[in-house]
């Protein structure tokens, strides 16, 4: 199963405010990828698809082989290493208290669970990013 994070409007608003900042920088200073589709306004796993077909129609006419690996990391978002995202983040030159922002967003994070009205104990999330938010 998989965990959604669920956020008050406030948070959501300055989760996205964060996210242009930190996209912004990303374009700017070109850290991500030509090849990065996923997570890209504009840029999907159609277009994504279309590049793949191409390439490899270009090596057919050419008379050439084509290989592809495809990669599919099972649980990604629960097994991401939170220390991880805010070391790269501050050595992408980031605004400090961006890195900061992100920093508090992802640490220190818990949960409860509720069924039938009743709620559990609170539980530490020790790794992971939230989705859904």
């Amino acid at each position: 199963s998989t965990t959604i994070s669920l956020l008050s409007s406030l948070s959501k608003l300055l989760e996205r405010v964060i996210l242009a900042r930190i996209n912004r920088h990303l374009e700017t200073e070109q850290l991500i990828p030509h090849e990065q589709f996923g997570f890209k306004p504009g840029h999907s796993t159609v277009h994504q698809l279309a590049r793949i077909s191409e390439m490899v129609k270009r090596g057919f006419l050419a008379g050439k082989s084509t290989g592809m690996i495809l990669l599919n990391v099972e649980k990604a978002y629960d097994s991401v290493w939170q220390d991880a995202v805010v070391y790269k983040l501050s050595r992408s030159n980031l605004q400090p208290f961006l890195v900061k922002i992100v920093e508090s967003f992802l640490t220190n994070r818990s949960f409860t669970v509720t069924v039938n009205g009743e709620r559990s104990s609170i539980h530490n999330i020790p790794f992971g990013v939230p989705q859904g938010s």
